[in-house]
């Protein structure tokens, strides 16, 4: 997660967990599935519209964790939704796919995370996402909805093929009974006999025919980090102030590591008494699963901030998404799976 400016007061919570069950699967496309979920203990879930929750479960004897956005409105908080695509290299969210559905138990963190619209004055939005970036901004759309909010959005969603367009059926009731919701879709591929010549990526001559006042607009954006850079610099071009673009990115970009090419680097476990070599462009985090040392981690691309460490000495690239506050960084701390060695370096593990 990477928003501009914290709307609301995101100071840490107690990190509680609860025990839920799962009550329903609804299959939204090949690879992507929506999990509804309910607290055990009957009580309703608290959070944000936009914002996300870490889930834990068991499965062969291993313990997994995951850091997903809620996909359901706060207005009906006696459910909550994660709508889980299952990556081609990421075995919890297979797991997840392929293997849990009604009956299932997990336990479900507190919600956190300030890419939301709450305590933001916003007179036109739009939504623009890529991917399983949809989720935070479907629920804000639902509850904009329940909430009987007339907002001005314009909301744009961008898919490899028609076959992979999420809530599309949704998305359209919603736009009859929003009368200022205008749904766009952009699919950079066409799917059987779909083309109709408007298959293709969104370049910045399609945004702006798409949202002509796209620059008197406050931009909610949300895809993998590669979409979102692209995006970011489209929308700064054609006018939007960088103030009013607030941005959350799932998945991590390698390309921004930066250790150099044939360096062998040292990293120093202080407190195991362990050193290790560290494999090219390897984060602090796979180099001490690599050697045994234990790292308590959950979401693995720099937003819940579960696996902070101090930094004893040496230098490291930070390509955190807001799990850190500048409090923490100022007083050493990083992020062990974003980060990654600039030469030796020592860390308190």
């Amino acid at each position: 997660m990477n928003a501009n400016a914290p709307p609301v007061n995101t100071e840490q919570r107690s990190r509680a967990v609860h025990p839920c069950i799962c009550t329903d699967r609804i299959r939204e496309t090949g690879d992507v599935a929506t999990l509804m979920f309910r607290r055990v203990d009957g009580r309703k879930f608290d959070f944000l519209a936009g914002q996300f929750v870490t889930i834990r479960f068991s499965w062969g004897g291993q313990t997994c964790s995951r850091v997903f956005t809620i996909s359901s409105p706060p207005t009906r908080p006696d459910r909550i939704t994660l709508t889980i695509k299952a990556a081609v290299d990421g075995k919890a969210t297979r797991i997840l796919h392929d293997h849990f559905g009604e009956g299932t138990m997990v336990e479900i963190g507190d919600a956190a995370g300030d890419f939301t619209l709450e305590g933001r004055a916003v007179e036109k939005a739009l939504f623009l996402c890529a991917g399983s970036g949809i989720t935070p901004l479907m629920s804000m759309l639902r509850a904009l909805h329940d909430q009987g909010r007339d907002l001005d959005v314009t909301f744009i969603q961008c898919a490899r093929t028609p076959d992979d367009i999420l809530f599309g059926n949704e998305l359209q009731t919603l736009s009859r009974n929003m009368p200022r919701l205008k749904v766009e879709t952009v699919c950079s591929r066409a799917s059987g006999s779909d083309d109709n010549g408007r298959a293709g990526r969104l370049d910045i001559t399609r945004l702006a025919s798409l949202v002509p006042d796209v620059g008197s607009r406050t931009v909610f954006l949300c895809g993998p980090s590669s979409f979102m850079q692209a995006m970011r610099g489209h929308l700064i071009e054609l006018g939007v102030p960088t103030g009013l673009i607030f941005s959350e990115a799932f998945g991590g970009d390698p390309s921004t590591r930066t250790v150099p090419p044939g360096t062998t680097t040292i990293v120093a476990f202080e407190r195991s008494g362990v050193r290790r070599e560290a494999r090219e462009s390897a984060t602090i985090l796979e180099t001490a699963e690599a050697a045994g040392v234990y790292v308590d981690t959950s979401c693995r691309m720099g937003v819940c901030g579960t696996c902070k460490v101090r930094l004893l000495n040496g230098e490291v690239d930070l390509n955190d998404m807001g799990g850190l506050s500048d409090l923490e960084r100022q007083d050493g701390l990083i992020l062990a799976c974003c980060s990654t060695p600039r030469g030796d370096v020592t860390v308190d593990l």
